[in-house]
């Protein structure tokens, strides 16, 4: 019998200008394993929501980040299906749970702290971040969906305008994290070494090999603490090294998509094989 294996789409809400990008990783590795002799289709998350995958699927490549459809994949993993990423991997890429997830990992990574935008406001659990120097306030329950989910502040007052700003709109929690000044660098990684790429954002100078090395390693650690396969994010670079402000399940990898692919499909196999 073939392997069946199912993509899922990311919902377009989570794609702010990525809709077609995310599409074209998803189908690039699906062709890579078509070509290997899987039986491959792939399905809006709505869709997935709705049906789920047929009974004799061996695997499903999941791209979705919405709270229903994450029930599904939990319940679809329930049966056996390998699920990549899990389910629960993709959770802890909400940002309440990503940045402890990364403080915990031990990996370089600002000082940061969930904190809920209700009044009265309290601050204290940002006790460790200096209030008088920039921090980030990010939305708490996603990533950055559009304008104004990721702010620039500087001091209490501001802060606490942020936090409210956030609380009119709905959102419940932000995550406040302290600025590390100097250039962005983007990575992409599949598994634990299957793959690694460092590239310099807008532009910027090429990561020198030692520290695409360290970057690598305090990367790959950090996926492994989150449960990830397939991730990615972004490092600011300095004279004293680097530090990681986000991690990201399953990104485009536009730059990089083919040989991604490559290495994500092989992933896939990997699993599969490892599971029999």
């Amino acid at each position: 019998m073939r392997t069946r294996i199912v993509g899922i789409y990311r919902e377009t809400e989570f794609s702010p200008g990525k809709v077609n990008a995310d599409r074209l990783i998803m189908d690039a590795v699906l062709a890579h394993l078509q070509n290997n002799g899987a039986e491959t289709a792939a399905v809006d998350a709505a869709i997935f929501v709705g049906e789920r995958v047929p009974a004799n699927t061996d695997a499903v490549l999941a791209m979705c980040q919405g709270s229903d459809a994450l029930a599904a994949l939990a319940t679809v993993e329930k049966t056996g299906t390998i699920a990549i990423n899990s389910a629960l991997a993709i959770r802890n890429c909400y940002r309440d749970l990503l940045g402890p997830g990364l403080i915990n990992a031990h990996v370089p990574t600002p000082d940061g702290a969930v904190v809920s935008t209700s009044e009265p406001l309290d601050l204290s659990p940002l006790r460790r971040l200096d209030l008088h120097a920039p921090v980030y306030v990010k939305r708490g329950d996603l990533h950055a969906l559009g304008e104004g989910d990721v702010q620039r502040v500087a001091g209490s007052k501001n802060l606490e305008k942020t936090l409210r700003s956030f609380g009119d709109r709905g959102i419940k929690v932000a995550y406040v994290q302290q600025e590390v000044p100097g250039a962005v660098m983007k990575f992409y990684g599949v598994g634990n070494s299957d793959y690694f790429a460092a590239l310099p954002s807008d532009g910027g100078a090429a990561p020198t090999e030692s520290l695409q090395l360290e970057l690598a390693r305090a990367a790959s650690a950090a996926a492994s603490a989150l449960g990830l396969d397939v991730w990615g994010g972004d490092a600011i670079v300095n004279e004293n090294g680097f530090a990681i402000v986000d991690f990201n399940d399953w990104p485009s990898f536009e730059r990089v998509r083919n040989i991604a692919a490559a290495a994500i499909s092989r992933r896939v196999i990997h699993r599969l094989e490892s599971a029999h």
